[in-house]
């Protein structure tokens, strides 16, 4: 599970529909959620997401996703199936879980530069225990 800290920001709504910025270290994300309307967005707030929808492409690359940043990769865990490639955001260190012949072709490297995506639907917001 990828987990990362930061502030609430700002908040628009359509509907039932709530489109909520959280700033994490200057790095502004885009999470889509359900009206709660008793939700607290102050104070700290945990971006959580799996590590299969953390996605990556090579720097530069133009996406239609929200949450675009930039992130090293700092660890690599290779299997037959899939491979666990670690990344560096700030201080965070992220997951991913890719297919390990995907792995291959993008001749991933400890130590390379990636841009990292996460769809705003596909994070949940929670607060933390301070």
């Amino acid at each position: 599970m990828n987990i990362l800290k930061g502030y609430f920001s700002s908040l628009q709504n359509e509907g039932d529909i709530l489109s909520v910025k959280i700033d994490v270290l200057g790095v502004e994300f885009s999470v889509l959620m359900l009206d709660f309307s008793s939700f607290d967005f102050g104070g700290e707030l945990e971006l959580i997401f799996k590590e299969h929808e953390l996605c990556f492409a090579n720097l530069g690359a133009n996406l239609s996703v929200e949450n675009c940043f930039e992130a090293r990769i700092c660890r690599i865990k290779k299997g037959h199936i899939l491979w666990h490639i670690f990344f560096k955001f700030k201080h965070f260190e992220l997951g991913s879980i890719i297919d390990a012949k995907k792995g291959e072709e993008l001749d991933l490297k400890i130590g390379q530069n990636k841009l990292c995506f996460v769809k705003a639907n596909d994070i949940t917001l929670r607060k933390t225990n301070v």
